[in-house]
């Protein structure tokens, strides 16, 4: 299994990384971005275990 993404909760509404194919990372917070997403690197320089608020991670999202 291989981690494809982190959902963090907090002040009523949910953000999220996810992970595409080529192990980069994406961040998406829906209220300040709507459905766009922004690049934060490459999975092994971005730290996943708080949002860029300071949210805990509250669900792991893994692939086969």
């Amino acid at each position: 299994y291989r981690l494809v993404g982190v959902m963090y909760y907090g002040t009523h509404h949910f953000t999220a990384h996810y992970v595409d194919h080529h192990e980069r990372v994406w961040f998406n917070d829906g209220i300040a971005l709507g459905r766009q997403a922004v690049p934060e690197g490459l999975l092994c320089d971005v730290d996943m275990s708080k949002d860029n608020s300071g949210k805990g991670r509250d669900i792991f999202i893994y692939r086969r």
